[in-house]
């Protein structure tokens, strides 16, 4: 898959790390589960607007704000821990 055509902010990761996390952690899930998480992707990654936080008082949304730089740092270094287990 070629994404080569991305412009998007220097800290953004791409998707394609997203798609391979999903494989190791999603895909291989009973039925039941993946579609469970698949409503939870549509609702906060692929429908996400305006709307999915407002009832979230700002300073309690942590990763659910938008993302820059800092979020994404502090975010990374969660996975990596995670990741590292």
């Amino acid at each position: 898959m070629n994404y080569w055509w991305r412009q998007s902010p220097a800290w953004m990761d791409t998707p394609m790390n997203a798609l391979m996390h999903a494989l190791l952690s999603v895909r291989d899930l009973p039925p039941a589960q993946r579609e469970a998480w698949m409503g939870i992707f549509r609702h906060y990654v692929f429908e996400a607007d305006e709307t999915t936080t407002v009832h979230i008082p700002e300073a309690s949304r942590g990763i659910l704000s938008p993302i820059d730089d800092a979020a994404a740092r502090e975010l990374r270094a969660f996975l990596l821990n995670r990741l590292n287990r």
